[in-house]
């Protein structure tokens, strides 16, 4: 027990560090953001989706009151902090092609979610010419972001095989 409470504790640590060089550092942020949501989808893979549900809401918790500059923060906990254990559910059909559409589906909701909430909160601020240019290219827009997500999701498969293949043994 102590062992699971100990490797939860670092792995939050290291959420909150990555997540703290995501608001902080000048280049490098989507690559340390994608490396906060790999410590949830290690807990998940070493002790189960218990231990990855509690990383994901201490990590949350936790940065919120520590890391002044809120985009990534908001970011993990809209999407990434979370998407591990949804990606381990989806990836548990083994139809690729089934799989690869419930991932973009489960994207597409989310940044609906996402741009519902920033409509609200930030939209009625913006300037009216450069709204209409972001209108203009949505478009493009949610393209690139799924093909960013798509990049996302190989990564993080790639870092979580990398983690069971070679450090999980390691540690056990």
């Amino acid at each position: 027990m102590a062992k699971r409470i100990t490797f939860s504790a670092v792995s939050l640590a290291l959420t909150v560090i990555c997540l703290y060089g995501a608001s902080s550092l000048p280049t490098g942020r989507i690559v340390s953001l994608a490396l906060s949501s790999l410590f949830c989808g290690a807990c998940v893979s070493q002790y189960g989706v218990r231990y990855g549900v509690v990383l994901y809401i201490g990590a949350s918790l936790l940065s919120l009151l520590l890391i002044p500059k809120r985009l990534f923060v908001m970011l993990y906990i809209l999407f990434a902090g979370y998407y591990p254990i949804v990606k381990l559910y989806i990836e548990r059909l083994d139809k690729l092609w089934a799989e690869w559409i419930i991932k973009i589906l489960f994207f597409n909701v989310v940044l609906v979610g996402f741009y519902a909430l920033c409509r609200s909160f930030f939209l009625p601020n913006l300037n009216p010419s450069l709204l209409a240019l972001v209108m203009q290219y949505m478009g493009l827009i949610v393209l690139g972001l799924e093909l960013i997500f798509v990049l996302f999701d190989w990564s993080l498969s790639y870092m979580i095989g990398y983690y069971n293949q070679f450090i999980r043994r390691v540690l056990s």
